[in-house]
């Protein structure tokens, strides 16, 4: 496995995306084979196709909300890149809200494209299941 520049520049491109609303530059970068999977913050935020992930692009264009980017890791292994960062999500307000995110690209037509993508907000053990569980 090696480490992935050009991987790391594909997700500052989908954070480019996200933060301008463009569908269009995140369908550029997406994988249209089967097997696409796009996960969001959202309960309801689990995408499998191209129209689906536009279509909510689209309704959050204009919240005003940018992606900052933490340290991207990226690396790759043949036909296939992984990534990882902590970035944050910056709110008109100015307020940042931290995230993770993981996504894997495949390499098709001689370029790089997402074929699936998990963004979450970190919650403690404590608040989603009432306890701290320990290690």
């Amino acid at each position: 496995m090696q480490e992935a520049s050009a991987i790391r520049d594909l997700v500052m491109r989908l954070y480019e995306a996200f933060s301008r609303g463009d569908p269009d530059l995140m369908e550029g970068l997406t994988s249209r084979q089967e097997g696409l999977v796009f996960i969001g913050t959202a309960p309801d935020e689990w995408l499998e196709d191209t129209a689906s992930i536009r279509r909510m692009l689209q309704a959050q264009a204009g919240a005003g909300i940018t992606v900052v980017p933490g340290e991207v890791r990226a690396y790759r292994e043949g036909t296939v890149a992984w990534a990882a960062d902590r970035g944050v999500f910056r709110l008109p307000d100015g307020s940042e809200i931290p995230f993770r995110l993981t996504a894997i690209f495949h390499q098709e037509d001689g370029g790089w494209k997402l074929i699936q993508e998990h963004a979450s907000i970190g919650v403690s053990n404590e608040e989603a299941l009432g306890e701290e569980l320990t290690g």
